[in-house]
């Protein structure tokens, strides 16, 4: 459909905005909603006053997909303070595509996506995110075809119905996404945030956690304060969640990432004493391995010399021992470790 055409919403376009946004919402969503529910977010999300607020916002941006003189589709664009939920800066977020339903499967969508990444690159910003209903399948599949990685999740109110989305993110460098949101049916990786520290601490504040790793202390509130502050700026690291309880059970981390050698670590990982003997480690091990090789050759472990607990877990991997090395974990003291391996080829899915 190459008479397909990309147009800036204006002021004077508010109620063919309103129309749209309404007919798609409710077209995609109505059939797993109440009827109530329904009609008060058409309501109220899509009331003239609403959107001539959005529309004034200077960093907020809507276009319509037109054919011959009609709109089909739309998007909404948020950057700065006007998104939604993450606020960075360096940042661009698709708040909304919506194609009329007649239209899905015609590259309406892809045209509209096309445009927000030409927005995003005019804009320098170092990453495109969204949100999608984890419902939505058809959607999930098309950011995930266009290099979407899901990384975390958050709640939406839809009426008196809380729903959850995930919420997915493309980095524009095109540079390994290495805080992606990994689960199965019994564990959910989420990417660390500082305000996990409390939930975390309330693991590692027990002495035994930590009786056979290299760094013994790490029960300590300084301690771990730096080992947490090590884990927010390493930008790989995981806070590792029981899904039936909902609670922390201990954390992990992608880091030294070579993208030459197509090689990464996978360490720093510690659970509590509740989770140990329950085959967690191999479920996120595998979580972690099963994102990663897609994407590398190689990847490496350090354990503790005198970490026997760890080194029987990193062997049911299939991971070989190939040195020692001393290293220094951020802001503590070099201590040996075993350097192990688990080659891409011989895992064993």
């Amino acid at each position: 459909m190459s008479n397909i055409i990309i147009k800036r919403v204006t002021l004077h376009d508010i109620e063919a905005l309103q129309q749209i946004g309404r007919q798609t919402f409710a077209e995609t969503f109505a059939p797993f909603n109440s009827a109530e529910n329904m009609a008060t977010y058409l309501e109220e999300g899509f009331a003239y006053d609403k959107l001539a607020a959005e529309l004034q916002k200077e960093n907020s941006e809507f276009y319509f997909a037109m054919l011959d003189n009609a709109v089909i589709g739309y998007l909404k664009l948020n950057t700065g303070d006007t998104q939604t939920e993450l606020k960075e800066q360096g940042a661009l977020e698709i708040e909304r595509i919506y194609v009329q339903q007649e239209f899905h499967g015609k590259r309406v969508g892809q045209l509209l996506y096309d445009k927000a990444i030409a927005v995003a690159i005019e804009k320098q910003v170092q990453y495109v995110w969204l949100g999608v209903w984890e419902k939505n399948s058809r959607a999930i599949r098309f950011y995930q075809k266009n290099g979407f990685v899901a990384f975390d999740k958050h709640l939406f109110q839809l009426g008196n119905d809380v729903q959850t989305d995930f919420m997915m993110r493309k980095r524009l460098d095109g540079s390994l996404e290495i805080q992606p949101l990994l689960e199965n049916e019994n564990v959910i990786l989420y990417p660390l945030r500082e305000s996990d520290f409390d939930s975390l601490y309330a693991v590692a504040s027990d002495p035994k956690v930590w009786e056979q790793h290299p760094n013994k202390n790490r029960w300590q509130l300084e301690v771990f304060r730096t080992f947490f502050d090590g884990a927010i700026q390493s930008k790989g690291a995981f806070k590792i969640v029981d899904k039936t309880t909902g609670k922390a059970i201990g954390c992990t981390r992608f880091y030294d990432y070579n993208p030459q050698e197509k090689s990464i670590f996978i360490g720093y990982t510690f659970y509590g004493t509740i989770s140990w003997g329950k085959g967690i480690n191999q479920q996120v091990k595998a979580l972690m391995l099963e994102y990663i090789f897609p994407f590398v050759n190689q990847v490496f472990l350090h354990v503790g010399a005198h970490n026997i607990r760890s080194q029987i877990a990193v062997g049911r991997t299939g991971a070989k021992k190939i040195g020692e090395q001393a290293v220094a974990y951020f802001g503590e003291t070099s201590l040996l470790n075993f350097v192990y391996v688990i080659e891409k080829e011989s895992w064993r899915m």
